[in-house]
């Protein structure tokens, strides 16, 4: 079975084409992790799934305990921890395990997926001078797109890290290299898909945009995802020797190992990295392998944190009622 994808988890380009945006964030994230016998949920949807709240380790086959994942999340040089955008939840966790990562005597590298390559020069002139700004100061700083990724959500994770000492990269390429990419044809780096990755890519544009978008158009949304990817597995292996770990935040589809980030980084590297998705619980299935979205023998990933769903509204409807008014 092959879960379909939320709105939020739409590939990125999305916006530039359709002009549309996703919708209906919630509360806050919290920076408290939930503990096993009482877990806090944000999420409104499927809270009693007998999925929620586990942690699927998928090499072993088997559910592991918080304090498990941490164990190899800690021995591994990178890791990909992945969100669907809008979940508050995935937010929570996944600073909670940064708050467990991330130490002053470690060196670690922060890659963000929601920062592009222009706005690397906020994060230098800030990494000696972020003390004493309020969170609404240091998004300014960092000239933070609020639009497209809240704040609320993202703000503590990045404040975490500026105070644990780790150093932020921006990973994403420019809107401008976006449009580049996607009106020029001509490869500019050797090809790392294969030909079942690159239909699959196909395939996963196709539904995730409800089937809107003319197929000639499939072929530039997937230089511009592979260009996204690259950019991120570069910007993570950048400064040789100098990091401890090296951790990507980004959505859950580029964190994938079929797919995804793990396929540009160097062969040694991708062997001992880690991708942890947050996914939602779907209430027709309670098989944690029927989320792990195989189309080939390379599972998407290789631990899954299930969480509760944040809204079950029928986003391909919306879409085509925005297309259509």
């Amino acid at each position: 079975m092959i879960i379909r994808k939320k709105s939020s988890d739409c590939l990125t380009l999305l916006t530039l084409i359709l002009m549309l945006s996703c919708t209906g964030l919630s509360a806050v994230a919290k920076s408290a992790a939930p503990t096993d016998s009482q877990p806090v949920w944000e999420s409104p949807l499927h809270q009693d799934h007998p999925l929620t709240g586990k942690i699927w380790l998928t090499a072993a086959q088997r559910f592991i305990t918080r304090n498990e994942l941490l164990s190899q999340l800690q021995q591994s040089p990178v890791l990909l921890l992945g969100e669907k955008h809008d979940n508050p939840d995935h937010h929570r966790l996944r600073l909670s395990l940064l708050d467990s990562l991330l130490s002053p005597g470690k060196k670690s590298l922060i890659a963000l997926e929601m920062m592009e390559r222009r706005q690397q020069t906020h994060i230098d002139a800030l990494a000696t001078n972020y003390q004493g700004l309020q969170a609404a100061q240091l998004a300014d700083h960092l000239a933070w797109d609020e639009q497209g990724w809240p704040w609320q959500f993202y703000g503590p994770a990045v404040t975490l890290s500026l105070q644990r000492g780790a150093s932020l990269a921006a990973g994403n390429i420019d809107s401008a290299d976006v449009m580049a990419i996607y009106r020029d044809a001509t490869p500019t780096a050797p090809q790392l898909l294969d030909t079942q990755q690159l239909a699959q890519l196909e395939r996963d544009i196709d539904s995730s945009h409800c089937g809107l978008l003319p197929a000639e158009q499939f072929p530039a949304m997937v230089r511009v995802q592979q260009a996204r990817d690259q950019k991120m597995a570069d910007v993570l292996m950048s400064g040789r020797n100098t990091f401890d770990q090296r951790i990507l935040l980004a959505g859950n589809y580029h964190i994938r190992r079929d797919l995804g980030v793990p396929n540009y980084l160097p062969g040694p590297m991708s062997r001992q990295s880690v991708s942890v998705a947050f996914l939602e619980v779907d209430p027709e299935s309670d098989e944690p392998t029927a989320y792990l979205q195989q189309f080939s023998d390379v599972a998407a990933y290789d631990v899954i944190w299930f969480t509760p769903a944040l809204r079950q509204d029928d986003y391909c409807a919306d879409m085509r009622a925005a297309q259509n008014p």
